[in-house]
C-alpha cells in the first residue's frame, strides 16, 4: 500500500548493505532522511547468508539469488511481481550497469508483468561510475548497443558530477540531467585534525603523515604516491587504507625503493577507525586516473586534512587550485597525472607554506559543510522524486524557439540570457532554436517585421513553445505565428518598449522633463507612442505566461491590465564560469597594466542610462583620483554627443568610449576594474550588476527599478539617486579612499549573488515552458 504521500519507489542495485561503496552509502543516507516516501529495493544476495528480505533503514530490501550476469533478468521478474502488488510510481537504477539493464528491461515491459497493460513508470537513472570511460566500455563489450539504450530510455538522470553529466549526454541521454553530488556526514568529522586513536597519538612530532584511503586498483594510482617518497625527506611517511588487486604490486614497489619503514599498508578499516587515522594525517593524496566524484576527498576535507588530487573526472567540481581558482577560494592542490615528482612538489608546497595550508583547509571544510552535507542532498533528491510524474513523463523535454532582439556577439541582457538558455536547456532534455532579430534588422521598417514573422513560421513547425524576449519587435510577429500554428506562447518582459522609444524621441528636447517609467504608465502621448503601447499590451494579454526578471517589473506589467497570477518573477542569473583570468591578467589582456584606478560603466548609449552625468563629474573626480580612467562600454544614439562632451571637458586622456564589444571582453573589463557604476534612469534587472558583484567589483548604482532588489545600500553595494552628480562624485571618491568599506561590499556582494543561481533560473524557466 502507498502512504498518504503517494510516491512509491522501487530501487535496483547490484549490491547493498553489508556490502557498501559510495553509491550504497548514498542510497542509505538519502532514504534514511526521506521517510515520507515508500522504498523497496531489489539487490543481489552476494554471500548467500543474508536474508532474502529485511528492512534496512526505511528500505524494504529484497535479495535474489543467481549470478550478477543473470541479475537483470531475475530482478526484472521479481520487480514485475512486486509492482503488481505495490503499483510503483518510479523505478530508480543505481548506475548504468546491471541495475541499469534491469530498469531497461522492466521499462520495456511497460512496468508490469502483463506485457505493458499498466501505464509506464518513470525511470530515474543515477550515475556514480568512477572508472575510466575506456574501462567502462571494455566491461560493456558486446552489450554496448543495449547499454546505450539505458541512457536513452531514462526519463531523468541524476549524476554526482558534471563530468558524468557530459558522459551521459555523450552516450545518448536526451532527458533532463541534474547534478546532485554525494555527501559527507559532517558530524562524524572534526576540522581540528591530530586527534587521538586508541588513546595515543599515531605520529611522532617530527614525522609528517601522508594518507590515502583508496581501493588498491590501477585507476587510483597509489603507486605514484609510493614513488613520490623518493623525492621527499625521510621523516615523511605514507599510510595506505584500503585493499584490492594491486596490493601485491604496491608491496613490491615499496621493497624496490627500500621504503618499508616509511609505508604502512593498513588494509580495510571500519569507517570509524578510518576517520581517526584521517584526522591524524597531515596531507591526503589520491592521484586518480579517473573519478566520478570522489567521496574520499570530501571526507578528508571534512576532517580538516589538505588534499592533493589530479584534475580528472568529477574532481574539479569541488577542488579549486590557487593557480586557477577563477577568483574563488582555493580548496586543494592539483598534481599532474602519473607524475610522482609533481606529487612531491605539492607535498613540499603544503609543508613550507602554513598560511596556504590553513587557508585551503578552512575553505574546503566550509565548502563541504555548505554544498556536500547529506541533509541538503536529500532535499534535492526529494525534489527529483516528487517532480517526476507518475505516468512516466519526465520534466518538460520539448522544443523551444527563442525569438530575441539581440544575440552574441551583441552585448546586453537579452543576448546574455538567450545564450545561457541555448547552452543550458539541452542539458535538461530541451531542444533550443534561436532566431535573432539581428538577421533582419538592416531591412526597412515594417518589412523587417514581416520577414521575421515568416522566419518564425518556418522555424516553428516542429517546436512546442515560442518564447519571445520582448513584446514588440519580436513579440508581435511571434504571437501572430503562435496563433496561426497553435503553439504555446511565452513572453519575457524586461522593460517598456513604448517608454524607451518615447524617451529617444524627446531626448533632444531640452525643455522636456524626464518622465519615469511609473509616470509614463498613467499619461497619454502621441500617436506612435500610443500605438506601440497598445501593441505591447495586446501581445502581453495573448501570452500564456509572462516572465519578468524583477518584482518591480511585475508591478509595471500589471498596470498593462495583465492578471498578476499570469506574471512570473524569475530572477536573471550570472554564469560565473565565463571568466578565468585574475584582475592582473585581465589588465594585461587589455593593455591596462599601467593604470591604477579603473571605473567602468556599460549599457546602450541612450539618454536615460546616465552616462552624460558620469562624464560631467570626471573633472572633479580627477582632482581627487588623478590616475582614474573611465571606460564606457556600449553603442547607441548618444555616442556623438558623448564624444563632444568629452572633448569639450578636455578629458580625452581619462574617459574612453569603448563601443560595442563581445560579452567575453566585457567581462574582462569588469574583472580589470576597481569600481563599476550604473547611473541609469531605468533598469528592469541588471545582468551587469550581478556580473560585477560575482567578479569582486564594488558597485554604485541608481536606486531605481530592479536595482533595489539586488543591492542593499551600504551592505553589498551603494545606491544613489539617478543623475545626482554631487552624490555620485562623492561616492566614487569615498569608495576609492575607504579600503575596509570597499572590501566589506565586495565580500557581501559575492555572498548575495549566490541566490541568483543559474540552476534555479533554468529550473524555474522549465516549469513555465512545460
Amino acid at each position: 500500500m502507498k502512504t498518504s504521500n503517494g510516491v512509491r519507489i522501487l530501487i535496483f542495485s547490484i549490491a547493498y548493505y553489508p556490502y557498501v561503496g559510495g553509491a550504497e552509502v548514498a542510497v542509505k543516507e538519502i532514504t534514511d532522511r526521506l521517510s515520507s516516501l515508500d522504498w523497496d529495493m531489489i539487490t543481489l544476495n552476494l554471500d548467500k547468508k543474508s536474508p532474502d528480505f529485511e528492512k534496512i533503514g526505511n528500505i524494504n530490501v529484497y535479495r535474489i539469488g543467481g549470478s550478477k550476469f543473470l541479475f537483470p533478468i531475475n530482478a526484472c521478474i521479481k520487480a514485475a511481481k512486486l509492482h503488481k502488488k505495490n503499483n510503483y510510481d518510479l523505478i530508480w537504477s543505481i548506475m548504468a550497469a546491471y541495475a541499469g539493464f534491469t530498469a531497461l528491461f522492466f521499462s520495456a515491459q511497460g512496468g508490469s508483468a502483463s506485457g505493458g497493460k499498466h501505464s509506464k513508470i518513470s525511470f530515474l537513472l543515477t550515475l556514480q561510475e568512477g572508472d575510466s570511460e575506456k574501462h567502462i566500455l571494455k566491461r560493456v563489450g558486446i552489450f554496448y548497443p543495449l547499454w546505450k539504450k539505458i541512457f536513452k530510455k531514462a526519463d531523468y538522470i541524476q549524476v554526482i558530477s558534471n563530468y558524468l553529466a557530459d558522459f551521459a549526454r555523450k552516450y545518448g541521454a536526451k532527458c533532463p540531467i541534474e547534478v546532485v553530488p554525494n555527501g559527507v556526514d559532517i558530524n562524524k568529522f572534526s576540522a581540528q585534525g591530530g586527534s587521538a586513536y586508541g588513546g595515543k597519538n599515531l605520529k611522532n612530532k617530527e614525522e609528517k603523515i601522508l594518507i590515502t584511503t583508496s581501493r588498491l586498483v590501477k585507476k587510483n594510482a597509489v603507486g605514484d604516491i609510493i614513488e613520490s617518497l623518493q623525492y621527499l625527506p625521510e621523516n615523511i611517511k605514507l599510510r595506505i587504507i584500503g585493499d584490492g588487486p594491486e596490493r601485491k604490486n604496491y608491496s613490491l614497489l615499496v621493497t624496490r625503493y627500500s621504503l618499508q619503514q616509511r609505508v604502512s599498508f593498513l588494509g580495510y578499516l571500519p569507517h570509524e577507525e578510518m576517520i581517526k587515522y584521517l584526522q591524524d594525517a597531515d596531507i591526503f593524496i589520491r592521484p586518480s586516473l579517473s573519478e566520478g566524484l570522489g567521496n574520499s576527498f570530501l571526507e578528508a576535507m571534512a576532517a580538516g586534512v589538505p588534499v592533493i588530487a589530479t584534475s580528472v573526472g568529477g574532481i574539479p567540481d569541488f577542488l579549486r587550485d590557487p593557480s586557477n581558482s577563477s577568483g574563488q577560494a582555493p580548496t586543494g592542490l592539483f598534481c599532474e597525472v602519473n607524475n610522482p615528482q609533481s606529487i612531491a612538489e605539492k607535498v613540499k608546497e603544503y609543508l613550507k607554506n602554513d598560511s596556504l595550508r590553513n587557508k585551503i583547509v578552512a575553505n574546503a571544510r566550509e565548502m563541504v559543510e555548505k554544498k556536500y552535507n547529506w541533509d541538503l542532498i536529500a532535499k534535492k533528491m526529494k525534489n527529483i522524486f516528487e517532480k517526476m510524474p507518475a505516468q512516466g513523463g519526465s520534466a518538460f523535454g520539448g522544443k523551444v524557439l527563442i525569438c530575441t532582439g539581440i544575440y552574441p556577439p551583441d552585448i546586453g541582457g537579452p543576448a546574455t540570457y538567450s545564450k545561457l538558455l541555448y547552452d543550458e536547456m539541452p542539458k535538461h532534455g530541451i531542444s533550443i532554436k534561436i532566431l535573432s532579430f539581428g538577421k533582419v534588422r538592416r531591412l526597412p521598417k515594417v518589412i523587417r517585421h514581416i520577414v521575421y514573422f515568416f522566419k518564425i513560421l518556418l522555424k516553428s513547425r516542429d517546436i512546442d513553445v515560442i518564447y519571445a524576449q520582448d513584446p514588440v519587435s519580436v513579440g508581435l510577429p511571434s504571437v501572430l505565428a503562435a496563433k496561426i500554428l497553435r503553439k504555446k506562447f511565452i513572453l519575457k518582459v524586461v522593460g517598456d518598449y513604448a517608454w524607451e522609444q518615447f524617451q529617444n524621441q524627446i531626448s533632444n528636447l531640452k525643455s522636456q522633463k524626464f518622465i519615469t517609467l511609473e509616470e509614463f504608465q498613467e499619461g497619454k502621448y502621441n500617436f506612435m507612442t500610443e500605438l506601440r503601447r497598445n501593441i505591447e499590451r495586446w501581445v502581453a494579454k495573448n501570452a500564456d505566461k509572462i516572465i519578468v526578471p524583477s518584482g518591480y517589473l511585475k508591478k509595471v506589467v500589471t498596470k498593462w491590465g495583465i492578471d498578476k497570477k499570469n506574471i512570473i518573477v524569475i530572477y536573471n542569473a550570472f554564469d560565473a564560469q565565463g571568466l578565468k583570468m585574475t584582475k592582473r591578467e585581465s589588465r594585461d589582456e587589455l593593455n591596462l597594466s599601467g593604470t591604477s584606478t579603473i571605473l567602468i560603466s556599460s549599457g546602450r548609449l541612450v539618454p536615460w542610462k546616465g552616462f552624460g552625468a558620469l562624464i560631467d563629474i570626471m573633472p572633479e573626480v580627477l582632482k581627487e583620483i588623478p590616475d582614474a580612467r573611465l571606460y564606457i562600454i556600449g553603442s547607441g544614439s548618444e555616442e556623438k554627443n558623448f564624444k563632444f562632451q568629452i572633448s569639450n571637458l578636455k578629458i580625452g586622456d581619462n574617459v574612453f568610449l569603448v563601443g560595442g564589444i563581445s560579452r567575453e571582453k566585457l567581462l574582462t573589463y569588469l574583472r580589470a576594474c576597481d569600481i563599476f557604476v550604473l547611473n541609469s534612469g531605468y533598469e528592469g534587472f541588471s545582468h551587469l550588476i550581478l556580473e560585477a558583484m560575482a567578479l569582486g567589483v564594488p558597485v554604485i548604482a541608481s536606486n531605481i527599478g530592479g536595482n533595489t532588489e539586488i543591492i542593499r545600500n551600504g551592505e553589498n553595494g551603494i545606491l544613489i539617486e539617478y543623475n545626482a552628480k554631487e552624490d555620485l562624485k562623492n561616492k566614487i571618491i569615498s569608495l576609492y579612499n575607504e579600503e575596509f568599506f570597499r572590501e566589506k561590499l565586495i565580500k557581501n556582494a559575492k555572498e548575495s549573488v549566490k541566490k541568483f543561481s543559474k540552476e534555479k533560473m533554468i529550473n524555474d524557466t522549465i516549469k513555465i515552458l512545460s
